[in-house]
């Protein structure tokens, strides 16, 4: 490829390989000429221009995870936003900001399958990297329409490798969803019957103990914990949260959900609001609460 030398102003063709000999500093003022005169500011046009491979500088570069790094790190964004618009590319941006899903799972997919090759996973997002680059949905949407994330990856004809594809966060959530859906904890057996959910040796890799009863108490504890500073309600101050969040979604929230309000502040935590309703069944609560504002 013909590029210019960035010392002499000489134009000549180099290898890759000769480009990857140069200082880190050299070869990223290198890489942002190169997307600067091929207007290579996605992925996708990156790929066009035939460069260095983005796998190869993603191995290069140890800090660079996704596309969006890269831009980062070139100080590129304003181009980056202006070729994405151009290119008819919703730009998402994070804090989950629809009240409900409207799209079907067909669009659903086509906009992860998007968001993908948006962000250089080509493999596929994981569900750490939707929330850490702001998917317009959090990864709940995907596990509540398709079952598990194996069969958002396959669907989108992405790899599943369930040894390297959860972090830490992402099995929490996992088994918090999964003793949602229980109503109670899994025992040993059944996490691994689960299909859902990493194996056993994995989730007990990640919290490094060998006992479940720890992990769930461990949980379970996290459950309790409120960013409320204390601060005490009334029966009828839980209502009024409760039925806000509920026109905000569009629906009842989860038992999931209500933690995530929990923690950005929202609304009280979950043993607070069981304790003020005198039940554990969420579904109760929320029939307490709709049939009051509905006769109110």
């Amino acid at each position: 490829m013909a590029q210019c030398d960035s010392e002499k102003g000489i134009v000549k063709r180099t290898s890759h390989k000769e480009y990857l000999k140069l200082e880190d500093k050299e070869l990223l003022k290198v890489i942002r000429k190169v997307m600067m005169e091929n207007k290579a500011f996605t992925s996708v046009a990156y790929k066009k221009a035939k460069f260095i491979p983005f796998p190869t500088l993603k191995r290069r570069f140890k800090d660079i995870e996704i596309w969006q790094d890269l831009i980062n790190y070139l100080h590129l964004n304003k181009e980056y936003q202006i070729a994405t618009m151009k290119a008819k590319k919703k730009i998402i941006t994070p804090a989950f900001i629809k009240n409900s899903v409207k799209e079907s799972n067909e669009e659903l997919l086509e906009m992860y399958k998007e968001f993908s090759e948006r962000i250089g996973a080509y493999n596929g997002a994981s569900m750490l990297q939707l929330k850490k680059y702001g998917f317009k949905y959090s990864e709940t949407v995907f596990l509540r329409r398709f079952g598990s994330w194996k069969n958002v990856k396959e669907s989108c004809g992405y790899t599943f490798n369930l040894g390297t594809m959860y972090s830490k966060e992402e099995i929490i959530k996992l088994l918090m969803v999964a003793r949602e859906k229980y109503g109670r904890r899994l025992s040993q057996k059944e996490i691994n019957q689960d299909s859902d959910l990493p194996t056993l040796e994995i989730v007990l890799k990640f919290f490094k103990t060998t006992k479940i009863s720890s992990i769930w108490d461990e949980l379970e504890k996290g459950m309790e914990k409120t960013t409320t500073d204390g601060k005490t309600y009334t029966l009828e101050e839980i209502k009024e949260l409760l039925y806000k969040e509920y026109l905000e979604k569009g629906a009842p929230l989860t038992v999931v959900e209500i933690m995530e309000k929990t923690k950005e502040g929202k609304l009280p935590g979950k043993t607070t609001i069981y304790r003020h309703f005198k039940t554990q069944k969420i579904k109760d609560i929320w029939n307490i609460v709709l049939e009051e504002k509905k006769n109110g």
